[in-house]
């Protein structure tokens, strides 16, 4: 029934009313199966996401049980693309200078925009995601104010270095003499290093007049470069303005929502909504 399905959940697949059940999840039914604890979620998750081709959602209670579910993932299969969500501690955000600074740098935020970015490049036809509840109510940037907001450097590409200054700063960046922390830049020369939220390490840009020249990842601690790369998405977000829309709207239509504990899920959303 099911085609390029690992061994090892082809097996769970061939149970009968499991696999009727993974059957009526993908035509766009409701179903409910008990009995599924601990590390058999994943196990689960696995089989259900390699019997379909859009990516499916675990909706968790609480961060700890989302960080849980992606180690279980990995284990099970490891090759696998498997993405969490993360729900930040404030969403409330006083746009001041040193707050702006602050939010870029957390590591949260720069995590939800990487995996926005993904979903909607339509590059998750196969992956996981897992979102503890706290992060699917909170607000994210709607889709196309995201790309509005995404452009491509790449190599040969002219680029206005005072307006891309300009755009950086408007957008909370921090100019400094060197690269500590992700919303920082730094120009010396014809050498314009940056750290977008969203990126797992800073680039060098080297610049001959206004055309890019190469670009390389390099390592903040030692300064060397790890590897060149020809192109990068650079997002100019400030966090007051990731609002206006849910993560639900990322998601392609008839994409599978699997809640993990049902109940403890919706307890967890109410005393939410009580304490908003």
């Amino acid at each position: 029934m099911f085609s390029n399905t690992p061994p090892f959940f082809q097996h769970l697949l061939d149970y009968v009313p499991f696999s009727e059940a993974v059957v009526a999840l993908w035509s766009g039914k409701s179903i409910s199966v008990d009995g599924v604890h601990g590390g058999v979620c994943a196990l689960a998750a696995v089989a259900i996401r390699q019997s379909g081709n859009k990516p499916i959602t675990l909706l968790t209670a609480t961060t700890e049980q989302a960080e849980q579910i992606i180690d279980d993932l990995e284990l099970f299969l490891p090759t696998a693309k498997n993405l969490l969500f993360p729900a930040l501690e404030h969403q409330t955000f006083v746009p001041d200078a040193e707050n702006i600074v602050f939010a870029l740098a957390d590591d949260l935020f720069g995590q939800r925009i990487r995996v926005l970015k993904q979903l909607s490049e339509n590059l998750c036809s196969q992956i996981t995601i897992v979102v503890p509840i706290l992060s699917l109510l909170q607000q994210v940037p709607p889709k196309e104010f995201l790309i509005e907001r995404t452009q491509l450097l790449q190599v040969g590409k002219q680029i206005d270095l005072i307006q891309l200054r300009q755009s950086l700063i408007e957008s909370g960046y921090h100019a400094t003499p060197a690269i500590d922390l992700p919303g920082e830049f730094s120009v010396r020369g014809s050498i314009f290093d940056l750290f977008a939220p969203d990126w797992k390490q800073p680039v060098r840009i080297e610049f001959f007049d206004d055309e890019i020249e190469s670009i390389r990842c390099f390592d903040i601690v030692t300064q060397r470069s790890l590897e060149h790369v020809n192109q990068i998405d650079l997002t100019r977000l400030l966090p007051n303005e990731a609002v206006g829309a849910s993560l639900l709207d990322y998601l392609p239509p008839t994409s599978p929502i699997i809640l993990v504990e049902p109940r403890e899920i919706e307890l967890a959303a109410q005393r939410f909504h009580d304490n908003n």
